[in-house]
């Protein structure tokens, strides 16, 4: 009881702290379509409520559930539902948004219990705070992306088959099953999780119950994923046909940036390198400390520090699975790491672990020497040591954490040097609203890089960007907002009043005019960190 409430109090506190800071976290690429699938889904609930018949018709699942049908749906769901009663109290952004952070809040929760119930106490808090405090994450934490939930989804399906790994009633088969297409209903990483939990199983408890869990859990999470879907309840078929293409073979290229080369696919070590380059060294340290101290107990006499090393196992296959998956040069689609999310809650467990395991060789040097009343300050002290250096860097960086970089590469600065992206995703736009909202001239077009106008387009429906403003869509590119008479404008960076340009080097290999153009004009806004630009804005005369 005592440890539900302190998950609890860890998991309002984070809600809290993700509120305060939303209002600097700038919108994100992905974000908009999300958004309005959001509300779009949610508005079909509604009509289902009122008219169930005709909410079920093809024509009408058409009509609410074709926007962005190319991922699952759940937290898209989820965060509509959240949203309708969360825009009676906050803004419509941080409404949508709010869903998801109630997810990490969750997560933190989840976290701090699983490490607790094994570790104690001061391991769970650790590794929550090791969470929270890990700068990408962090920002992730904000948005109504797909990314963060799909980590939750799946920490928690890991998390449930741990806690029942000794249960065999059918009915926890069931659960895991139910679970895992829940899982898979949120996004497609999921799908690593039971081929995942089959390894553990081989290597460390070898019971014909588990593997029934796990053959049970795929046969039920196919059905279930479906289920959580609308859009599949007509042309079943041919619309799972679509969505596995999608995912394969039909998804357009998003290449990457890596070592100062434009990459399709990068090469196989990229996310393990970049695992390295965007987690704090301290909490890596800890993590690898972690991960030793499993190795360790796996070979003691004494059941339960076995149970321990196998515990920490299955966590450090959490953060290699999800990063194997991206080393087979399948994946059409690379954005640093955002795609490996899942990675990130099992380090910070692991660092929980490993700053335990610190204290305890500490307090076992103070005992003997007489001193163990020094031990918490002592912990206390090493914490802050350990972990103040990325947070003092990420409050400088804030709150551009997208270009957060760890001291293992040599911070921003560092991964500058070595050619690694600089930032991505278009979060740094809303630097150069204020100063676009001030001064432009009514009708003014402002181009951003191409296919990313959805972004200013979305601050213009939410009212952060001024109504007049014209945005400029690239050629054949359609806005979101058309029904809300948000059409944009076609229009080239030359025939723009405004030119925002954010330092994405994959954005720039893709299309090397950007490059060409900014030479030899200043930029009239410039925001920078370390001495690096993340974001300029430019104006030029207006061509007639």
């Amino acid at each position: 009881m005592q440890h539900g409430v302190s998950a609890l109090f860890l998991a309002v506190l984070t809600v809290v702290l993700l509120l305060i800071t939303e209002p600097q976290i700038g919108l994100t690429w992905d974000e908009p379509v999300y958004l309005m699938a959001a509300r779009s889904y949610a508005a079909w609930f509604e009509h289902l409520a009122t008219d169930p018949g005709d909410a079920l018709q093809p024509g009408t699942i058409k009509r609410f559930w074709e926007i962005n049908h190319e991922h699952p749906p759940l937290d898209k769901i989820w965060s509509g539902m959240v949203w309708m009663v969360a825009r009676q109290f906050l803004d419509d952004l941080p409404a949508q948004r709010l869903g998801n952070m109630i997810l990490v809040a969750i997560a933190v929760g989840a976290l701090y219990t699983a490490v607790t119930s094994s570790f104690g106490v001061w391991a769970g808090i650790a590794s929550a705070v090791a969470l929270i405090s890990l700068p990408r994450f962090f920002f992730h934490a904000h948005l109504a992306a797909l990314d963060v939930p799909a980590a939750v989804a799946f920490f928690l399906v890991t998390m449930l088959f741990w806690h029942t790994r000794h249960r065999s009633s059918v009915a926890w088969d069931v659960a895991l099953g139910v679970a895992w297409g829940a899982a898979l209903a949120t996004k497609i990483n999921a799908l690593f999780v039971l081929p995942m939990i089959f390894l553990w199983t081989l290597a460390f408890a070898r019971q014909a119950f588990l593997v029934r869990r796990l053959f049970i859990a795929g046969i039920i999470g196919l059905p279930t994923f479906v289920g959580f879907w609308p859009w599949l309840y007509h042309d079943t078929v041919a619309r799972l046909i679509a969505y596995i293409r999608f995912i394969t073979v039909d998804h357009w290229e998003i290449g990457q940036w890596y070592f100062g080369e434009a990459y399709m696919p990068p090469p196989w070590h990229f996310p393990f390198v970049m695992l390295v380059a965007v987690t704090p060294l301290a909490i890596l340290i800890l993590a690898f400390a972690g991960m030793i101290r499993g190795a360790v107990a796996l070979r003691s006499s004494r059941q339960t520090e076995r149970d321990q090393g196998s515990q920490i196992a299955l966590w450090s296959l959490g953060v290699l699975v999800p990063l194997l998956a991206l080393t087979t040069g399948r994946t059409m689609v690379y954005d640093n790491e955002r795609l490996f999310m899942p990675s990130f809650l099992f380090v910070a467990a692991l660092a929980g672990i490993g700053l335990d395991g610190f204290g305890r060789a500490l307090r076992r040097a103070l005992e003997r020497r007489a001193l163990v009343r020094f031990t918490t300050p002592a912990v206390v002290l090493g914490c802050a040591v350990l972990f103040a250096p990325h947070l003092t860097i990420a409050a400088h960086m804030y709150p551009h954490l997208l270009s957060y970089y760890s001291e293992t590469v040599g911070g921003l600065r560092g991964a500058t040097r070595l050619g690694l992206e600089t930032t991505y995703w278009c979060e740094t736009y809303a630097q150069a609203l204020p100063y676009i909202n001030a001064h432009a001239s009514p009708g003014a077009v402002v181009w951003t890089e191409d296919w990313s106008h959805d972004v200013l387009l979305t601050y213009q429906f939410i009212g952060r960007l001024r109504p007049d403003v014209r945005v400029a869509l690239a050629p054949g590119a359609g806005s979101l907002f058309s029904r809300y008479g948000l059409e944009g404008t076609p229009a080239d960076i030359s025939d723009a009043d405004y030119v925002i340009v954010t330092y994405r080097q994959t954005g720039f290999a893709a299309h090397p005019k950007i490059e060409r153009w900014m030479a030899g004009r200043q930029p009239i806004v410039r925001i920078e960190r370390y001495g690096v630009p993340l974001m300029e804005l430019y104006e030029q005369p207006r061509i007639r």
